[in-house]
């Protein structure tokens, strides 16, 4: 993967009209976008849920943002957010979303082409930095956390919603890759706990939090067995035994501080 630096300006937007490139600006939601709605929005709420509210920094860097969803949504929430992305294509993507939806607020949005491995920001810039599905396509995991942890304030925290230890040898990987030729910079690596965890301590992390959580879709109780949960010891252990190999090896949110 190359690395490109780029000044940290916020980018022009492109007037169009509202009906065009209605496709691209909303990947990745849609019938046809190849992940699950639900998951995708339940994933960013508990991702939210890993913020420090109570910091009077409101800025974010979203981390390889993509096409712009959660820096939309991050600025929408109120949020002074800063994305960035390596693929061109996706920062187009991103700065047509303040000229299609006006609750956008210009001034809390800017996007930036850069390459996660040299985050193009000054030092203790970001009381956040948010990494929504992006990590696992990083080549080198302890270069980019140096640099995370370089841009975050003191008491700032680095937050991560990824595929977990299975997620190179996954069906659905396999499959994704065998079905689009994006070429040797397109990574897919697994994310397994253990290893950020000490590459985390390596570049100055002191703390990891893990956020475990099953999809909506996954827990469903009728009202006795719910009501009488604590009661029976042998569906507790089956419920954390299916929560601890969901939420390390297929999807995690964890962030470091």
């Amino acid at each position: 993967m190359n690395t490109s630096k780029s000044t940290p300006l916020r980018s022009k937007v492109t007037t169009v009209e509202p009906t065009l490139h209605h496709e691209n600006i909303n990947y990745p939601f849609g019938q046809n976008a190849g992940r699950d709605n639900a998951r995708l929005f339940f994933d960013f709420s508990v991702g939210l849920g890993a913020f420090d509210h109570d910091i009077a920094n409101k800025k974010v860097l979203d981390f390889a943002c993509g096409s712009g969803w959660t820096t939309e949504w991050l600025n929408r929430i109120g949020y002074d957010v800063f994305g960035f992305d390596i693929d061109p294509g996706a920062i187009e993507k991103a700065n047509l979303r303040p000229e299609l939806d006006k609750r956008i607020d210009i001034n809390r949005y800017h996007t930036t082409l850069a390459d996660g491995h040299t985050i193009p920001y000054k030092d203790a810039t970001f009381a956040h930095v948010f990494c929504f599905d992006s990590l696992h396509h990083i080549k080198d995991y302890e270069k980019a956390l140096g640099d995370i942890r370089r841009v975050l304030v003191p008491g700032g925290r680095a937050i991560f919603v990824e595929p977990g230890s299975r997620h190179s040898k996954s069906p659905q990987t396999v499959q994704f890759l065998k079905d689009h030729n994006l070429g040797d910079w397109w990574i897919e690596k697994d994310v397994d706990l253990m290893e950020i965890w000490e590459l985390a301590q390596k570049v100055g992390f002191k703390q990891m939090k893990i956020k475990p959580y099953l999809l909506p879709s996954m827990v469903d109780y009728n009202f006795w067995e719910w009501f009488h949960i604590l009661e029976n010891p042998e569906g507790i252990k089956n419920y954390m035994s299916v929560l601890r190999r969901y939420a390390y090896e297929d999807r995690v949110c964890f962030y470091l501080a």
